[in-house]
């Protein structure tokens, strides 16, 4: 079966081969919590407030307010942009009296963040 690019469909038999491909190549393609896991980071990541969230805390651990009054930002957004970098795992809470102070995991975004600061990520 063909369509009008000349492009080739591929056959149920092949498509199981490139399946059981990928299940090799990527095992957490097989594994729900894993990808869900991944899914999550790649989440957190997606976001321009996420991303300007993941800079400052790369410089220093943050409490909310401090981050809502760097990024002049309305409370309740980047309390709902943590929760989903937290999901992640990108970010980790603890708590200092009244305070919920963030940091960031350096350790799990450190390959990435030449790609961050390079501007053009080449990806």
């Amino acid at each position: 079966m063909s369509c009008r690019t000349g492009w080739e469909i591929k056959s149920s038999n092949v498509m199981q081969r490139i399946i059981a491909g990928a299940k090799e190549e990527f095992p957490l393609m097989d594994v729900a919590e894993k990808l869900e896991s991944k899914e999550a980071f790649f989440k957190a990541l997606g976001d321009e407030t996420r991303l300007k969230i993941m800079t400052l805390l790369w410089f220093e651990d943050l409490c909310m307010c401090e981050i809502v009054d760097g990024l002049s930002g309305a409370s309740s957004t980047i309390s709902h942009h943590l929760k989903i970098m937290e999901k992640g795992k990108l970010i980790k809470s603890r708590r200092e009296g009244k305070f919920t102070v963030y940091s960031l995991d350096k350790e799990k975004l450190a390959p990435l963040i030449s790609y961050l600061k390079e501007g053009d990520l080449n990806v």
